[in-house]
């Protein structure tokens, strides 16, 4: 399970949950992309971060022609 979560000002806070890597992203990367929080995805089992995300994956999103 992947789980997702988001910088507070108090600390990370748990957003949503994932069987599948690729829709966690996903999922972070709009969040990220409407509210501009930094989010990153834990590996449940292992408490492992997996990867962050921030508003420069926004771009990618945004300025395809």
């Amino acid at each position: 399970m992947y789980v997702i979560q988001a910088l507070h000002s108090d600390g990370w806070r748990e957003q949503g949950r994932f069987a599948v890597e690729y829709w966690a992203y996903l999922e972070a990367q709009t969040r990220c992309c409407s509210d501009g929080r930094h989010y990153r995805i834990v590996e449940d089992t292992s408490k492992q971060v997996i990867t962050t995300v921030d508003t420069t994956s926004c771009r990618a999103l945004y300025l395809q022609p």
